[in-house]
């Protein structure tokens, strides 16, 4: 990656006023309260993480606010993968609130918001990288902590949704596809203000 320390940050906090989002820690009593209901749900395999996991690992947008592990509140700069991928929930929620609720409370919907946000970040880690993320980590999250479920139809398992999506976006971000609206704008500030740091080719 060729952005310094300090643009890695202002590229970070551009995203945050770009799409009015908030970050937070999950400290306190709600966060807490969460975190146990996450440990009961868990013990009846509900497909969550365990509250440990919910706190201490996982990101979590809700509306506008990002809720991060604690003590990842700070230096986003350094964590712009999983904030792409957290900053495209808080485009999804300002899109449609009430469409974005409605289709998170459904597997398919879920898997479908999930792939498009870790497009934009595997969009954004191309542009400034050149390469694609080996793990495409939404894959084993959908397994283990969205509570995607098996349904029939074409899709058996919604986390294969996730994957064919995801694989389908590979193959255009290498061709150098931006389409996402959080790819667009790290697409837009690259090129106003470190254009030098554009690794991935991108189509003009």
């Amino acid at each position: 990656m060729k952005l310094s320390p300090d643009q890695r940050e202002a590229l970070a906090r551009h995203l945050l006023k770009r799409f009015r989002l908030f970050v937070a820690e999950k400290t306190g009593l709600p966060m807490t309260l969460v975190a146990r209901a996450f440990d009961v749900a868990e013990l009846f395999g509900a497909g969550v993480p365990t509250g440990d996991a919910f706190v201490g690992r996982y990101w979590t947008t809700v509306g506008p606010v990002i809720f991060t592990p604690l003590g990842y509140s700070t230096a986003l700069g350094e964590r712009l993968r999983v904030l792409s991928h957290e900053a495209t929930h808080g485009v999804q929620f300002w899109r449609d609130h009430v469409a974005f609720l409605a289709r998170y409370l459904t597997s398919r919907g879920r898997a479908e918001l999930e792939a498009e946000a870790e497009r934009s970040a595997c969009e954004v880690w191309w542009m400034l990288t050149g390469t694609i993320p080996g793990d495409l980590g939404a894959i084993d999250i959908c397994r283990h902590g969205y509570a995607l479920k098996t349904e029939p139809g074409e899709h058996d398992d919604n986390a294969d949704l996730t994957r064919d999506l995801l694989e389908q976006a590979v193959t255009s971000i290498r061709a150098g596809v931006v389409s996402t609206d959080v790819g667009l704008a790290v697409l837009a500030w690259l090129r106003a203000e470190a254009p030098e740091a554009i690794v991935g080719r991108v189509l003009t």
